[in-house]
């Protein structure tokens, strides 16, 4: 088996963004921690591996018909770690709950990410995205 180099962990990581979350059981670990500030207040160690990867993004794209995830910084690597700047575009399709955006409004804010990789596998992922501006795209602040 190839063991993948983080830029080709992190290009992996943007197609499942892009709709394709398969390709995350081939380059997760079982014990996969995402550590995220979460809104429904749960730990990062209550779920981990592979379906705590797909569940973070399956919900970040709930809200939207479609998503683009593109990558505008990196990815940078060095040594287990790997990380980039990125931005997403999605139209919004109204189901937010407390939302004032309009359905069909686009929304686009930006991020950053560190994966920690063990044997060309994501062991740790950490996120940390513009908020406030996704927010008040969407009305909420």
């Amino acid at each position: 088996m190839t063991v993948l180099n983080g830029k080709q962990v992190y290009k992996l990581w943007v197609k499942a963004w892009n709709g394709d979350v398969s390709i995350l059981n081939e380059v997760t670990s079982p014990n996969c921690t995402v550590h995220q500030a979460r809104l429904d207040k749960k730990d990062s160690e209550a779920r981990k591996g592979v379906e705590a990867l797909k569940e973070m993004i399956t919900n970040g794209r709930a809200i939207f018909n479609d998503v683009k995830m593109s990558i505008e910084v990196g990815p940078i690597e060095e040594n287990a770690y790997v990380s980039a700047r990125w931005k997403l575009t999605g139209t919004y399709n109204g189901e937010m709950p407390g939302a004032k955006a309009n359905a069909g409004e686009v929304i686009s804010f930006h991020g950053m990410d560190i994966f920690s990789l063990e044997e060309g596998k994501i062991k740790d992922y950490w996120v940390s995205c513009d908020d406030v501006h996704f927010l008040q795209q969407l009305g909420m602040l």
